[in-house]
């Protein structure tokens, strides 16, 4: 009985000794994956434009791998190349927009794909009155 008992503690210290979180999933961190200045709010729907290549990044392919598509009027989808947390990642990250501009508009994340290779984002903005409007935004995506 001792002998058995001294064996089961002996196997499950040599196993919580080499069982590291690591092994486990080895997480990304806080790392910035992407993030975009929107400068141009009314651009042609449905036409994706690379935003200003000065203030935007991508982890992947520097500020070339992102770009804006205006869906309809105060919407938008914002994608970067490369940076989806794909099939062995999943779903997840961490999406924040802030509408860009002197007046009381203001923009929302609608949702966010990184399931695949790439991450999207759906963006809405909104005027004060709550009726969706155009508008310029920073976008930034974290994993």
């Amino acid at each position: 009985m001792n002998r058995k008992l001294i064996f089961v503690c002996l196997f499950a210290m040599i196993l919580a000794a080499l069982a590291v979180p690591a092994m486990a999933d080895p997480g990304r961190g806080a790392n910035v994956l992407c993030y975009v200045w929107s400068h141009n709010s009314s651009p042609a729907i449905g036409v994706p434009f690379q935003p200003s290549s000065t203030y935007s990044y991508n982890a992947q392919s520097r500020s070339g791998g992102n770009s804006v598509t205006r869906t309809a009027v105060g919407q938008y989808t914002v994608t970067c190349r490369s940076v989806g947390g794909g099939v062995a990642w999943g779903a997840g990250g961490h999406v924040q927009v802030t509408a860009y501009g002197g007046d009381a508009d203001y923009c929302k994340v609608v949702s966010w794909v990184t399931g695949g290779p790439d991450f999207s984002a759906t963006v809405r903005c909104y005027n004060p009155a709550g009726a969706l409007s155009d508008n310029q935004f920073d976008l930034l995506f974290v994993w």
